[in-house]
C-alpha cells in the first residue's frame, strides 16, 4: 500500500488558489474500504515533518496535534482512492501544514497512513524573497534604539 501522489511544500500569496493532490493505492487485488481525510495542523508535528509516518497497525495516532482540524473526508470501497484538496482566495490564516490520511480498512488491522505539505501564505504585496531578506536587515541595522537623557 502506498501514496502514488502526495501533496507538496507550496507559497503562495493572498488571495491566490491552490490544490493540493493526495493519492493512495491499496496493495492486493481485494476491495478495501478505503478513507481519506484532509486535516489541517497550526503547528507542523515535529516527527512527521516532510516524512511520510506510516503508523503502527493498532497504535492509535500518537499525533494529536491540539490545533488539528478536520476538512474533509472521502470514503470509496476499491483499491485506489484520491481526493485533491481545494483552496480558494487563501488567507493569511491558512498558512499551515495540511495533512492528508489514508485509512486502510482492508485487513482486520486498520492501518493509518499520512502525508503532509506546509502551506506558506505571503502577503499581497510582499516583495520578492531577496529584497524582503535585505529590507529586513537594512530596518535592524538602521534603527538603533533612541537614548534618553545625556
Amino acid at each position: 500500500a502506498t501514496f502514488t501522489e502526495v501533496p507538496k511544500d507550496v507559497t503562495v500569496r493572498e488571495g491566490d488558489d491552490i490544490e493540493m493532490p493526495c493519492a493512495f493505492r491499496a496493495s492486493g487485488s481485494t476491495s478495501y474500504s478505503l478513507e481519506i481525510q484532509w486535516w489541517y495542523l497550526k503547528e507542523p508535528a515535529r516527527e512527521l515533518a516532510h516524512e511520510l509516518a506510516i503508523s503502527v497497525p493498532g497504535s492509535r495516532s500518537k499525533v494529536a496535534n491540539k490545533d488539528a482540524t478536520k476538512i474533509s473526508t472521502v470514503r470509496v470501497q476499491g483499491n485506489d482512492i484520491s481526493h485533491r484538496l481545494r483552496l480558494s482566495g487563501v488567507r493569511r490564516q491558512d498558512e499551515g501544514v495540511y495533512q492528508c490520511r489514508v485509512s486502510d480498512y482492508s485487513d482486520d488491522e486498520t492501518q493509518e497512513h499520512k502525508a503532509q505539505a506546509l502551506l506558506r501564505v505571503l502577503s499581497r504585496f510582499a516583495p520578492p524573497d531577496v529584497q524582503a531578506a535585505e529590507a529586513v536587515s537594512h530596518i535592524q541595522s538602521g534603527a538603533a534604539p533612541r537614548r534618553h537623557g545625556p
